[in-house]
């Protein structure tokens, strides 16, 4: 072989020395060795042919290729680069990236718990919605004063007196009836079973024997609905509270229970005006509020109070002991200004609750979770629970869930088993009881709830003389709408945590993916 060609072959498997010094370096973590070897082609040219055998990378080549080309910040500085990073640097990057790695924990963490402990935000809807929008509200009245002494002798001229009732404690048991029967009393009747044998003799339950003691026809003098006169037979009923037997005004909870299959629910009452000449005005009859037999030496005296009590709550709420109540006595004038709010919340939220499950944020009707109330709310709520422990604690209910005892067949609790519903009233009337978790009571707010804020003021009567008046009126033209949504979805959180993580390691949902196709590289190396 002459020597030009020689030459020629010989440049084509070598490199040219002043070409590669003059082609920029890049940095490689390993060199991939191949095997050359020449082979002469004996039949034709007898040139040399080059024959290439690639080497398969190993894991700590994957590995170097990684922390060379990664999008995490820091971790360049652990492979092969052309800066000497030394020990010293590595530690230190060490420590910057645990840190990092600390910092970001702790913000995730704090983040969660953040949204876990306020999943919500509330938000204004409307300032200005229109006053006749919202429900006017239940305003049911409750006498507290002991029955006059001319009720009583009209009452007991018609009734039947046992052998063992003398007519003194005849009419000190008129006196106080509505007190002895009351199942949250403070003081229990010590003659039951001479007031038991009074009530069987007339043939009268308790409720009956209430309403002919307190009949709401007799209670007011006059009534008056948005400045027209109404008839007070008509539009004041009967209504069973916590209190005992009430008089009850634009309440329809027991009416929807009674027809529960046969009616649709109907609306509670509304009004376009406002102001003090508004709304409601009941004039109170002057035997119902003062006690006109005082008796210095009366050993049965229940109660030091005269007057009545007001309880203003929504129309579908039960009238129990946390409904807002207000003391109405002789002479004076209770203005009641309402001002209500609605809040509104999507149904289908969760939260995770302190036992960590999850559980709504507010109740539908149509979720109504209540065993003996057919519309869900705060009040019925709590009085449902009082119902399931004067059922766990006394097996019957008394009168005052007469409505419930008929809907679901439950056992009424008579005058022998009054007694124990009256002992066990702290046990009944708290919402929690600490020492026994059967007795817990957790209520959520309804999707649509209404809240009446009230602003009472009581004036002294001039002109009228014995009388009491109650008006009740809606403080303003509109009301606030507000509406709760979700502090976060879950773009959101997606966004937050993200970008939590970008400030900490500048990494991406890319370096996710090279980490992944990293581990899959990885993976096939060792396997």
């Amino acid at each position: 072989m002459t020597r030009r060609v020689r030459n020629r072959n010989q440049r084509t498997v070598h490199f040219d020395i002043e070409y590669s010094n003059a082609v920029p370096r890049r940095p490689v973590g390993k060199v991939n060795i191949m095997n050359v070897k020449s082979v002469t082609d004996n039949s034709n040219s007898g040139t040399n042919i080059l024959i290439k055998k690639k080497e398969v990378p190993s894991a700590r080549d994957i590995l170097n290729d990684y922390l060379e080309s990664t999008s995490v910040h820091g971790l360049q500085y652990f492979g092969k680069t052309e800066l000497n990073v030394g020990i010293l640097g590595k530690i230190l990057w060490t420590c910057t990236i645990v840190t990092s790695f600390v910092c970001l924990s702790m913000m995730i963490m704090q983040f969660l718990a953040r949204y876990n402990n306020n999943p919500t935000n509330t938000f204004i809807k409307s300032f200005t919605a229109p006053i006749f929008q919202a429900p006017f509200p239940a305003v049911t009245i409750c006498p507290v004063t002991p029955i006059s002494m001319r009720k009583r002798l009209a009452i007991l001229e018609n009734a039947i007196l046992p052998e063992n009732v003398s007519r003194q404690l005849a009419l000190d048991m008129l006196k106080y009836g509505h007190h002895i029967t009351n199942p949250y009393a403070i003081k229990e009747f010590d003659d039951m079973d001479k007031f038991k044998a009074l009530l069987h003799a007339n043939k009268w339950t308790v409720s009956e024997f209430l309403k002919i003691l307190l009949p709401c026809v007799d209670i007011f003098d006059s009534c008056s609905w948005r400045f027209e006169r109404i008839d007070c037979s008509k539009s004041i009923k009967e209504s069973y509270t916590s209190y005992g037997v009430c008089c009850s005004f634009n309440y329809l909870l027991e009416d929807y229970m009674d027809g529960l299959n046969e009616q649709p629910k109907l609306e509670p009452l509304n009004t376009a005006s406002s102001g003090r000449f508004s709304g409601l005005k009941l004039v109170i009859n002057e035997e119902y509020l003062v006690d006109s037999d005082i008796d210095l030496n009366d050993t049965l005296k229940f109660t030091n109070s005269e007057g009545m009590t007001v309880l203003i709550h929504h129309s579908y709420d039960f009238p129990g002991l946390n409904t807002d109540m207000f003391v109405l006595q002789t002479n004076h004038e209770l203005e009641i200004a309402v001002d209500p709010q609605l809040t509104e919340k999507p149904s289908g939220m969760q939260h995770r609750g302190y036992n960590n499950t999850l559980v709504p944020i507010c109740i539908t009707d149509d979720e109504n979770p209540l065993e003996y109330f057919p519309v869900y709310g705060f009040s019925n709520c709590y009085a449902n629970c009082r119902v399931r422990i004067m059922l766990q604690v006394c097996g019957c209910l008394p009168f005052i869930y007469n409505h419930i005892s008929k809907l679901h067949n439950i056992k009424n609790c008579g005058i022998d088993e009054l007694p124990c519903i009256q002992r066990n009233t702290k046990l009944i009337g708290i919402m929690k009881d600490i020492e026994n978790d059967n007795f817990s009571c957790s209520c959520r707010t309804p999707c649509a709830n209404i809240d009446y804020d009230v602003f009472p003021n009581m004036i002294s009567l001039t002109q009228r003389k014995g009388n009491a008046v109650v008006k009740v009126f809606m403080y303003s033209q509109s009301f606030p709408i507000l509406i709760t949504l979700p502090a976060a979805d879950e773009t959101y959180l997606l966004a937050s945590i993200g970008g939590i993580f970008s400030l900490f390691f500048g990494s991406s949902f890319l370096s996710l993916v090279e980490i992944v196709y990293f581990l899959y590289l990885l993976c096939r190396s060792l396997f």
